[in-house]
């Protein structure tokens, strides 16, 4: 007869009594399995953790850099040819193309002097550099839309 311990008639676990330690981590199947559980994760983790994320972080910006070229080539040809056609230099759109680029050089130039002062300090010249452009944009095409 088995009785609820899992022995049979009353005869006791010889696997626990041979080692005299019947708590033994080694000899219980549970604390086993948890035991090559946790190792198994502890070895994914300083595994292949670590190699998903510097593969989303190389994937991740990857995207993010091929946006961004996108969006600031595209913010370039809209500046040219907004200053192309509001600069106050040529008969028409299309005439001072050469102005237009030079304005948006020159715009980018003063951005790029406020960013390059800002580098250590606050970031007072950037914001500085940039409320120049807008005043300079915004007398632009105020003087090319009115004049």
């Amino acid at each position: 007869m088995s009785t609820d311990d899992g022995t049979i008639d009353g005869a006791s676990n010889s696997a626990a009594t041979a080692t005299g330690a019947p708590d033994s981590p080694w000899l219980d199947p549970a604390a086993l399995t948890d035991r090559v559980v946790d190792t198994v994760d502890r070895i994914k983790a300083m595994t292949t953790d670590n190699a998903v994320l510097a593969l989303r972080v190389v994937v991740f910006g990857l995207v993010i850099s091929a946006l961004a070229i996108a969006v600031l080539l595209l913010t370039i040809i809209l500046l040219v040819r907004i200053f192309d056609a509001y600069l106050p230099i040529g008969a028409g759109v299309g005439d001072a193309t050469w102005a237009a680029h030079g304005f948006t050089g020159f715009i980018f130039c003063v951005l790029g002097i406020g960013a390059w002062l800002s580098r250590r300090a606050t970031s007072r010249p950037l914001v500085f550099a940039a409320i120049i452009d807008l005043v300079f944009v915004v007398v632009i095409i105020c003087y090319g839309v009115f004049g």
